[in-house]
């Protein structure tokens, strides 16, 4: 079964969340302990190499103009890899995948931001598209050109940058995991 789900912040966005800067207790400081790991084997999806196929194959969507649901997006920039983003979408994934849970928040309760800060990005703009079960990035893609959030995050004028990764875990219930994460400095 496919699973599929998305997330969009925006710095200034994400700390009238959390009531602004300074001061004490419970807000997100970007940092996030590493996951729990165990024992599990986890290992890469035999996608190929991602680091040369997929922000091509992501540049192809964002080059011509989409309908996403109900929303209409014209063509937008080129989005260029990022090793930074690419680790913070490897670590999620792995976590998920040993963890056996798909969700945006991670099994330590990190956030998105706190990830990719976490993975040495310091963002203004961050997107996360998630989804289970695709064997390879096309089917990725395309299941997430058919899901209007998903779409739009991929249509995203104001991200720069994007990095995914895809692991798999045998006896996980949704293996493989894919992870996007699209983001501005």
């Amino acid at each position: 079964m496919l699973k599929t789900r998305f997330a969009v912040l925006s710095l200034p966005l994400l700390l009238a969340a959390c009531g602004g800067g300074g001061g004490g207790g419970g807000g997100d400081d970007g940092a996030a302990p590493p996951p729990s790991q165990t024992s599990v084997p986890v290992e890469p999806c035999p996608v190929g190499d991602l680091t040369t196929t997929a922000a091509p194959a992501i540049n192809a969507l964002r080059s011509v103009a989409q309908v996403c649901g109900a929303a209409n997006f014209s063509a937008v920039g080129v989005l260029s890899w990022d090793a930074r983003l690419a680790e913070a979408a490897r670590a999620h994934s792995t976590d998920m995948a040993v963890n056996n849970f798909f969700s945006h928040t991670g099994s330590n309760g990190a956030t998105l931001g706190g990830r990719v800060t976490a993975a040495g990005y310091a963002w203004t703009v961050v997107a996360e598209n998630l989804t289970a079960g695709p064997g390879d990035l096309s089917a990725a893609l395309n299941g997430w050109m058919n899901s209007p959030g998903h779409c739009q995050n991929l249509m995203l004028a104001t991200v720069t940058q994007v990095g995914l990764a895809c692991v798999r875990r045998q006896g996980s219930d949704q293996t493989p995991y894919w992870t996007m994460v699209l983001a501005r400095p």
